[in-house]
């Protein structure tokens, strides 16, 4: 780290004085949990970046993969808790459901789509980073959904089974609430995209050398690859929770 970067992140922090100040002056209680949240996130931001670092500094296409295989348990186990789920029968399931629809997702976007030469560190980490987190946050409203709908409505599930209708059949209301769960918020927040994100991810791009087409572009793919993933992700979850837990919920 240079002193021109130190000089730069302590200008940058003297912009906390705001918050701070404004927490301060309306609400000193919440002064505490702000900082430690910001602390926190700090040191997270700082290890994940380092990791990165080394991840890009190797380039080699086995420590991308097991780069990869590690968020995708780590990003499972972050859903199932925060849904209040069984570890044991759910971190399997919702790994898997982020595995398989990230990978088949970004490689489509960095093979078929993206115009890059070949899949290195510099586009497989971003890409798969973007459509994991979007997946991740997306698949806890989906897990969250199905197991709350169905804890709830466990009677209708037994009155399907014993008209007729196969397993399969009688959760299709189960998997379409958490489809829902996933696809609404989307749909809400697509109006907003021009308004809010898009702004920030295209000075980012902007910033990074891209030309305002070419920035265009790549946001458009992510959009509509972070969408992909996550409904990808959810079906694959579901199906193995289906699948591989005898007894519901």
């Amino acid at each position: 780290m240079t002193t021109s970067l130190i000089l730069h992140t302590i200008l940058a922090l003297l912009l906390l004085i705001l918050p701070f100040g404004a927490l301060y002056l309306l609400d000193r209680p919440s002064i505490q949990p702000f900082g430690t949240a910001l602390v926190r996130g700090i040191i997270q931001l700082l290890v994940f970046s380092l990791i990165v670092w080394g991840v890009y500094k190797i380039d080699n296409t086995w420590i991308n993969i097991i780069w990869f295989v590690a968020m995708t348990i780590w990003g499972g186990f972050m859903v199932v808790s925060k849904c209040h789920l069984s570890i044991k029968d759910y971190l399997l399931p919702a790994s898997a459901g982020l595995f398989g629809g990230t990978i088949a997702v970004g490689l489509w976007l960095l093979v078929a789509v993206l115009p890059i030469e070949s899949v290195t560190a510099r586009w497989f980490i971003p890409v798969m980073a973007v459509l994991l987190g979007h997946s991740a946050a997306m698949l806890v409203r989906g897990l969250s959904s199905y197991a709350t709908m169905f804890q709830r409505n466990r009677a209708q599930y037994d009155f399907l089974l014993g008209n007729g209708a196969s397993p399969w059949r009688a959760l299709m209301p189960f998997f379409r609430t958490s489809l829902l769960a996933i696809l609404s918020p989307t749909i809400a927040n697509l109006s907003a995209l021009a308004l809010a994100s898009l702004p920030l991810l295209f000075c980012g791009m902007l910033i990074g050398g891209f030309t305002p087409i070419n920035a265009f572009a790549v946001m458009l793919y992510t959009i509509i690859g972070c969408i992909a993933s996550s409904v990808l992700s959810l079906g694959i979850a579901l199906f193995l929770v289906k699948s591989l837990n005898s007894k519901q919920i």
